[in-house]
């Protein structure tokens, strides 16, 4: 093998190293609390090549949060056709819903430093996340909710006049709570997000509360 190439490879696993390591870390400590000597020693490299490769410490972070946004993207864009097919016959708005946020749920978990960094950034006042393909991530999701809702809507079950934007707001923040605020859910409500039951019961309630408000809606504005 050509020494060039050899090189070539020793970068990219070096660049990924330490791309992963600064993705624990900033999920660990937030963009504020991390030290590029911690990324390089989780790394094993020198502090040097962080800079080389992406330098200044803002970069590396930005690269890291847009790095576990691409991650959730990806998984969210796989699930939607195979998603698509299973929701499209039913006919039942609670389990069409169920099924959505256990689907959602379970590929925000799949990813664990997404919801830390998240939380991180929008602490930090959310300005690295202007610059990263967000909007992306976010279609993604929203897509698989409109392949829910249509059939549903030309059944006339749900209102032709729904702002999917704003039920995909809902169940963004619902499924958030769940996965961000678990000191709040442990010590102030006293229930522990990490057991099965309190998860069931908590994509249960949310269920109920949306297909409510969506029933309200259909009865208020019935589609054609």
């Amino acid at each position: 093998m050509p020494r060039s190439d050899t090189k070539k490879r020793d970068a990219v696993r070096t660049k990924a190293a330490i791309l992963n390591a600064a993705i624990a870390e900033f999920a660990a400590r937030g963009p504020a609390g991390t030290r590029v000597d911690e990324v390089a020693a989780r790394a094993g490299v020198n502090k040097s090549l962080i800079y080389q490769y992406f330098g200044s410490k803002q970069e590396l972070y930005a690269e890291a949060l847009n790095s576990v946004l691409q991650a959730v993207t990806e998984r969210s864009m796989r699930h939607s056709h195979e998603f698509a097919q299973v929701t499209a016959a039913q006919g039942d708005v609670k389990k069409t819903l169920r099924s959505l946020l256990e689907a959602q749920l379970s590929l925000l978990e799949a990813v664990p430093e997404y919801p830390r960094l998240l939380a991180w950034e929008n602490l930090e006042g959310g300005d690295t996340l202007g610059r990263l393909p967000l909007q992306q991530t976010y279609e993604s999701f929203l897509k698989r909710l409109q392949e829910m809702a249509h059939p549903l809507m030309a059944r006339g079950v749900l209102s032709s006049s729904l702002d999917l934007r704003l039920v995909a707001r809902s169940i963004i923040a619902l499924l958030h709570y769940f996965l961000i605020y678990k000191g709040v859910q442990r010590f102030l409500f006293h229930v522990d997000p990490t057991q099965p039951a309190s998860r069931g019961l908590w994509l249960d309630h949310c269920t109920e509360m949306l297909a409510s408000a969506l029933a309200s809606r259909a009865a208020a504005h019935p589609g054609p």
